[in-house]
């Protein structure tokens, strides 16, 4: 006799929405074997959750991959009724949930708050760093009344990589050896695609494809481990000839989980190489834009250029460089930032400028939040009572003071 078969839980129409607050209702909680997953058919909806940056693209596929499977073997007149879907947060998501026929089961990738989806009996797939914060998270978002199938952490992720994650999937769907060697063949090429391809590739490669006007510094003694090795081409002519890729590619509605991204376009056998070349090319931003090159301007400032700069660091202070990149014109926020830095660090070494008064340039815009993403500069003081200049990028790595030591030190 085989293992048991995930169950199948009524569809949340039929929830009593007053008896939510309750979590130790037994509609809440029905009996499941250990491990295995919630089916979730008529109209009951899945959640693929987590922080940004901790593999939630990659629970959001497996997800919708491995239920894609499950119902391929037990629902197949189901499957035209999965409905993935991103939301963010101040989207209309119990809109979206209410829309479609009522059989429809919605796959959702989001980063915003569990609560929110509380009141309709979603199954709950997130995210953790460490094993043991992932069963932190599942047992209190159990108590709050949520019915949670799984959480991936990374620390699980990085020591077995996909085979483990795939196994772990094919478990809690109860899916036979062949489903997940299936995954495990199509994921470890969708991984490198996820990494090396797209509008949501590592940020470490695309700093590394971008212009060197445009590179980001804090990221620039970081090239990505393996992209640089993979003829992308080959990589995604490999994937679309997977078994799984055919099989999901056979629903119109399946496919998205096809791609790097729900951002990206549809896979051609090229796809990857042309838009990494458009990176490297026009300097594409997050949403796949290209940025300014015409007016671009390399090497030495001019004093025009100079007296601007010094005007918005004036106005924004030094967390804001993409404002006064935009005060400029021909620079961009690398540039700025570079130049600012140069800059601040001469005025404390020559003493052209009070203490106090460069302090209050840097700390102002702080309060406002910066432009995190290239790293952020600050002042301190070091032991000597000696103001200098860090990058909080690496501050965990300097001995500073925030505050100048007293003379009584």
């Amino acid at each position: 006799m085989g293992p048991p078969m995930p169950q199948r839980l009524r569809p949340s129409r039929n929830i009593d929405i007053d008896r939510i607050e309750h979590p130790d209702d037994e509609l809440l909680h029905e009996k499941r074997p250990p491990g295995k997953f919630p089916v979730a058919i008529e109209g009951k909806h899945i959640i693929a959750h987590g922080k940004p940056r901790t593999a939630s693209t990659l629970l959001f596929n497996m997800v919708g991959v491995s239920n894609f499977l499950y119902l391929m073997r037990h629902e197949p007149k189901h499957v035209p009724y999965i409905e993935p879907k991103y939301i963010k947060d101040g989207q209309p998501y119990e809109e979206y949930l209410r829309e479609g026929p009522a059989e429809t089961t919605k796959i959702y990738k989001t980063h915003i708050d569990l609560d929110k989806f509380l009141r309709y009996d979603a199954v709950i797939f997130t995210t953790a760093t460490t094993s043991k914060e992932a069963a932190s998270v599942k047992s209190s978002l159990e108590k709050q009344g949520h019915d949670v199938a799984y959480v991936q952490d990374m620390e699980r992720l990085k020591g077995g990589g996909i085979p483990r994650i795939a196994h772990d999937f094919a478990f809690g769907y109860d899916l036979p050896k062949d489903d997940e060697d299936e995954m495990v063949e199509y994921f470890s090429k969708w991984e490198i695609l996820r990494q090396c391809c797209g509008e949501q590739m590592s940020k470490y490669w695309k700093n590394d494809l971008t212009p060197e006007v445009y590179k980001k510094l804090a990221l620039k003694d970081h090239p990505h481990p393996f992209c640089a090795d993979h003829d992308i081409d080959e990589i995604e002519k490999g994937f679309m000839e997977t078994k799984l890729y055919s099989k999901l590619d056979a629903y119109p509605n399946m496919r998205p989980f096809n791609k790097p991204s729900l951002r990206d376009g549809e896979l051609n056998g090229t796809y990857c190489s042309s838009y990494n070349e458009r990176i490297k090319t026009q300097a594409l931003n997050f949403y796949g834009q290209p940025l300014p090159m015409e007016n671009i301007k390399t090497g030495n400032w001019t004093e025009e250029e100079h007296s601007i700069f010094l005007e918005g660091l004036k106005i924004h202070g030094s967390s804001k460089p993409s404002k006064i990149a935009k005060m400029l014109e021909t620079r961009t926020v690398m540039q700025v930032y570079t130049h600012m830095k140069d800059y601040i660090q001469q005025q404390i070494q020559s003493g052209n400028d009070d203490d106090d008064e460069l302090v209050k340039v840097m700390q102002r815009p702080a309060l406002e939040g910066g432009d995190l993403a290239i790293g952020d500069l600050a002042l301190a003081y070091d032991e000597t009572g000696k103001l200098i200049l860090v990058d909080k990028t690496s501050m965990s790595e300097i001995q500073v003071q925030v505050q100048k030591p007293s003379d009584d030190t």
